[in-house]
């Protein structure tokens, strides 16, 4: 993976910060992005992933996420979806419009 420029949506924590790990880990440039800054940095020794601020929801945080990747790298090799959310909700009562915001994500 040296050299390859990967994008990992939802990777500033839980499985997408341990799949961007493993990107660092391979020696892949690593591009996190996510609605909120991550608690902290993602580094594996000297290397480091690059966050960008965005909500995956929103097409014109996309836009700008993927132009910025390119902008920074030239390219981009890798995208790996990994952004989700599921809050806590009963099933059995939650709203069409809930079980759709998610699918929509």
């Amino acid at each position: 993976m040296h050299g390859r420029v990967v994008l990992v949506t939802g990777g500033g924590r839980g499985v997408g910060r341990g799949i961007a790990t493993r990107f660092l880990e391979a020696g892949a440039d690593v591009v996190i992005c996510g609605r909120k800054s991550p608690e902290s940095p993602l580094q594996v020794g000297d290397r480091s992933a690059t966050f960008v601020q965005a909500d995956v929801r929103v097409i014109e945080d996309v836009d700008r996420l993927i132009g910025e990747v390119v902008a920074a790298h030239g390219r981009l090799d890798v995208l790996v979806n990994n952004a989700g959310g599921s809050p806590s909700a009963d099933s059995a009562t939650v709203s069409p419009r809930f079980s759709a915001s998610i699918i929509h994500l």
